[in-house]
């Protein structure tokens, strides 16, 4: 574990009290928004807004700040929450002093960036966290460009505010045009104390849920499936102890959703001058929510996706999942106002912002879609009956031949019940090694009987938005559509397999891989310097998850061939099975987690070693 680096100027906390003007300590008690968050953004010419340079400090502190009108508590960064916003240059050696001003550890974790494993910033993994009053200094190499961001990783700080943008500028020039900018953080507040939100999902299953079906939905399912069919699907649920209305485990029954830390009614406004071409950096910094984002009477046009370049894509809706970023373009020709809609995956809430090119400008805010209810596709990917897996313990299958199944035609398995199988252990699949696997091959597979780099994998669901969602109504984008710009420079086919199952107890609140949570393993998933390697998840669950990997790149396996997209967030749904292609160059100890905060905390959560 790397030890603390304490700068030789750290100042006391007399002294950074003393300094806080400075510091921007005055904007918290007035509930000012972030300075990133100008309605002007950022022209081409003129930035604003940012803290930049060489050498940045940050204090991280708790204190009062107005948050919809109503005095809160939140963590913040330089005096405000989200903190401020950090922008660096492709190119350039990057200086953060972080400063903790709480009673407890922090720290700062770099969302997405490709750096040295001692200044990732996750606490007991590759470095020790910043201890009250101390200083640490983030130094590291910037070697890439785009919209990522910064949070905590230590307990439950994230959900307190403890978040802010990054944005890195290109050495060269990208490879599309805009003439102004605007980030877009969303993000999910509540009153509540985290502890006390964690406590409540242990309680009580489905306690923040109150969209439940009624006997008016039952009613309804019945005139249109029949008593039986409503019968069975009801009686499923219902061995599995879960609610088809599943679809977040935090609402909008304690979340306020807010834009650039303001709420639908503070409508926080982004100006432009009609015809402007505008890119819009969104990135979801959310701890739980999953947001369905469009601008009525606006095309956008995907152009990054976690802040990697990605061929145009024009859609009018994207779904965001937790952690992840995308840019857009959009080019406003009108003199009128454009609402910015974010609406919560299971239709609780919204965030909302306005674009317009005078301030006290707004439009009209859409209706809000009705809840939807999961159906079979979050049974798996084969309709497979799961009930039973929940406390499935995976762990004695590390023997188990598997050289027969590179071939296997999964198409005739959707009548398959696996309802038996909870005494089954899988846990040691984890590092199961498919690289001497002998076959035949067969179209779409290499000599090794593996599938060809870049090509999907069976199970995927990456032409479907998710649930919610019709895509009838709506051009939606959806990660079938991602293609990379260029292709990456490791053309390699993948050496080995390793295959991860995300496991989980809705009733218990219990959340895993390959049925162990984070407590009960005992040591790492190992990766073998500078392999080439294919990561294949498979979700047991009945909710979306993504998958954070720090440290290094997943290349999504969408079915693009060689024009995969990067990726440092990857979301699988109810039922999926997806990979990503792995270049595993970076040396260390390294975090891989599901990004619901409360589902990290609950043991979704790893440690990759790279050696």
């Amino acid at each position: 574990m790397a030890t603390k680096n304490i700068t030789d100027l750290s100042l006391s906390r007399r002294q950074l009290l003393k300094g806080g003007a400075a510091l921007g300590f005055g904007a918290a008690a007035m509930g000012l928004a972030p300075a990133w968050a100008d309605p002007w953004g950022q022209s081409n010419a003129y930035p604003q807004g940012a803290v930049e340079g060489n050498d940045i400090a940050l204090a991280i502190r708790r204190e009062t700040l107005a948050i919809n009108g109503r005095n809160a508590r939140p963590i913040t960064i330089n005096g405000t929450s989200p903190g401020p916003l950090i922008r660096l240059r492709e190119g350039q050696d990057a200086t953060l002093r972080v400063t903790n001003l709480l009673d407890e550890p922090t720290s700062i974790h770099w969302h997405g960036l490709i750096l040295p494993p001692a200044v990732d910033g996750a606490p007991g993994i590759s470095f020790a966290g910043i201890a009250p009053g101390e200083t640490f200094t983030y130094r590291f190499p910037v070697v890439q460009n785009g919209t990522y961001w910064y949070h905590s990783h230590s307990g439950l700080q994230e959900q307190l505010g403890h978040a802010g943008p990054i944005i890195i500028d290109a050495a060269e020039r990208e490879p599309f045009r805009f003439d102004r900018e605007h980030v877009v953080l969303l993000t999910d507040w509540t009153y509540e104390e985290p502890g006390s939100v964690f406590r409540n999902l242990k309680t009580a299953e489905g306690y923040y849920n109150l969209q439940e079906r009624t006997i008016a939905d039952f009613l309804t399912e019945v005139r249109e499936n029949g008593f039986r069919e409503t019968a069975r699907t009801r009686a499923m649920w219902a061995r599995m102890r879960m609610s088809s209305r599943d679809i977040a485990d935090v609402t909008g029954s304690t979340y306020t959703y807010l834009v650039n830390g303001q709420a639908p009614g503070q409508n926080w406004t982004a100006l432009f001058k009609p015809g402007e071409r505008l890119r819009l950096r969104f990135i979801n910094g959310s701890a739980m929510t999953y947001f369905d984002v469009r601008i009525p009477g606006l095309k956008m046009t995907v152009v990054a996706a976690d802040g990697q370049p990605v061929q145009p894509v024009p859609v009018d809706e994207f779904r965001i999942a937790v952690a992840e970023t995308y840019d857009v373009i959009v080019t406003p020709e009108a003199d009128t106002a454009y609402t910015l809609f974010a609406e919560s995956m299971d239709r609780s809430g919204f965030a909302r912002a306005t674009l317009a090119p005078r301030l006290g400008m707004e439009a009209g805010i859409p209706e809000r879609r009705r809840i939807a209810d999961r159906g079979m596709e979050a049974m798996g990917a084969h309709g497979m009956d799961h009930g039973d897996m929940a406390g499935m313990d995976h762990t004695n299958m590390a023997g188990m031949d598997h050289s027969n199944m590179a071939v296997m035609d999964h198409s005739n398995m959707a009548g398959m019940d696996h309802s038996n199988m909870a005494g089954m252990d899988h846990s040691n699949m984890t590092g199961m090694d498919h690289s001497g696997m002998q076959h035949g091959t067969s179209p779409g597979t290499s000599e090794g009987g593996l599938l060809l780099a870049g090509a999907a994998q069976p199970g995927s669901q990456y032409d479907q938005a998710g649930i919610g969602i019709d895509p009838e109504e709506r051009r939606i984008l959806v990660y079938r559509d991602l293609k990379a710009f260029r292709p990456w420079p490791d053309r390699r086919e993948p050496e080995r397999e390793m295959e991860i199952h995300l496991t989980g107890n809705m009733e218990r609140y219990m959340w895993s891989f390959d049925g162990k949570t984070f407590s009960q393993i005992d040591g790492p998933i190992q990766f073998r310097k500078d392999e080439r390697l294919r990561l294949i998840l498979v979700n047991d669950t009945m909710m979306e998850h993504p998958i954070h990997l720090h440290g290094m790149w997943m290349e999504l396996e969408n079915g693009a061939g060689e024009l995969i997209p990067r990726k440092h967030t990857i979301n699988v749904k109810p039922g999926e099975r997806v990979s990503a292609l792995i270049t595993a160059d970076a040396e260390g100890s390294w975090a891989f987690h599901c990004h619901l905060l409360y589902h990290m905390d609950a043991g979704m959560f790893r440690v990759v070693r790279v050696s």
